[in-house]
Formats: C-alpha cells, structure tokens, sequence
C-alpha cells in the first residue's frame, strides 16, 4: 500500500471535504426548518407578523445564518458530487449541478433579503400612522417573494432529479439511490402545486431528499477512501 504523502492525499481530501459539507449542509437545512416553523407563507399574514416581530426576530436571525451557510457549503459538495459522475452525460451532469447549486443560492438569497426588509419594515410600523400601512403594504410585497425562495427550492429538486435519473443506470452509486433521488424530485415539485395535500408531499419530499443527500455524502467519503488506497 503506497504511503501518503506529509501534506495529505488531495485525491482523498478533496471528496472527504465534500462529503463533510454535504453532511453539514443537510444538518443546518433541517436547523433552518426548525427555527422558521413560524415564517410568514402569505401576504395576509404581514399585519400579524410585524406587529410580533421582536418575538421572531432571533429565530430569523438563525434562520439566516444557518441557509446562508447551507448555501455556502451546498457549493463545495455539488461540485465534487458532479466531478463523481465523470464519464457519464455531460450536459446532464452540467445541468444537474446547475440546478442545484443555483437553485439553494437562489433560495438563501431571497429568504435572507425578506427577513432584512421585514426587519426593518417592523421599525417603521411601530411608529404607527401612515407609516404602519406603509409598512403593512410593503410587508406584504416581502412575503409574496417567498414564492421566489419556494421555486429555488424546487429548482434545486430538479437538480437532484436529474442525478437520481443518472444514478439510475447504475453509476456511479447504487440504483435505489437514484430512485429515491426521483420520487424526493417529483414529491417536493407536487408540493409546489396549488392542490391540497401538496404540503404533505412536499414534506415527504425534503425528508427523502435528506436521505438522499446524507447517504451521497458518505458514499463520496467512502470512494475516496478506496481512490486513496489504490
């Protein structure tokens, strides 16, 4: 067995790094879940969440960091995921990737940029008069662009379709990995519909993509370990 190298293996830490990140990168996911529970979803809520916006401030605040770190770490894992399938379709791979790492940014993005104008609209409504309906309409405008943050989100489950529909064929992870990469796909774009019940699929869809998203991640530090000692 060759030895490594004083300054490390880069053929074995690149994908190990990667792999760590994307664990990470599920974990403040699920933390940002957890501490927005309470985000407003509709302009009709903007009055309500204004006026009780020093009880949710800190939760946003987490919200904030914990998505925009997950942003920041998506990007490492997805471009080592993709540098995983070398050998495979191109342009499906390039556009995988695309997908995902643009969609979770895109998602930060807006998600950070409406809790910083509902933040600062709460100031203005404090000091009542026109100023609070001013607030109040403009509020409304800042939650009716979570649609924006929601459509990210399913840009990224796009992305994770398509790796699932390469995984499929049987490379370069098992099969069943690819399947439930597109079942978590279909479940989270049917929760992006107007229909009822879509919340329920679209739940059930970001729990297997974290699944997903685990499992790749240690599939990624396992293969590198065997690149390592070969």
């Amino acid at each position: 067995m060759p030895r490594p190298s004083k300054g490390g293996n880069p053929t074995e830490l690149e994908p190990r790094l990667a792999s760590l990140c994307g664990i990470v990168f599920g974990i403040l996911l699920v933390a940002t879940f957890a501490v927005t529970f309470d985000f407003p979803g509709v302009p009709a809520q903007a009055d309500a969440t204004l006026a009780g916006y020093s009880s949710l401030r800190t939760a946003f605040l987490a919200g904030d960091i914990f998505l925009g770190l997950a942003a920041v770490l998506a990007i490492p894992y997805f471009v080592q995921l993709r540098n995983a399938y070398d050998g495979t379709d191109r342009l499906l791979v390039a556009t995988a990737t695309l997908f995902s790492i643009v969609g979770i940014v895109v998602t930060a993005a807006v998600f950070i940029g409406e809790t910083i104008a509902l933040d600062a609209l709460s100031g203005a409504y404090a000091t009542g008069g026109i100023a609070r309906t001013a607030a109040v309409v403009a509020a409304q405008a800042a939650i009716g662009s979570g649609a924006v943050a929601i459509f990210g989100f399913l840009v990224l489950m796009a992305g994770v379709g398509l790796y699932g529909f390469l995984t499929s064929k049987g490379q370069p992870f098992p099969r069943w990995l690819g399947y439930l990469g597109i079942v978590a796909a279909i479940l989270s774009l049917v929760g992006g519909l107007p229909v009822g019940g879509a919340y329920v699929a679209f739940v059930a869809g970001v729990v297997l993509f974290l699944g997903w998203l685990f499992i790749t991640s240690g599939l990624l530090w396992r293969a590198s370990g065997r690149k390592a000692s070969t």
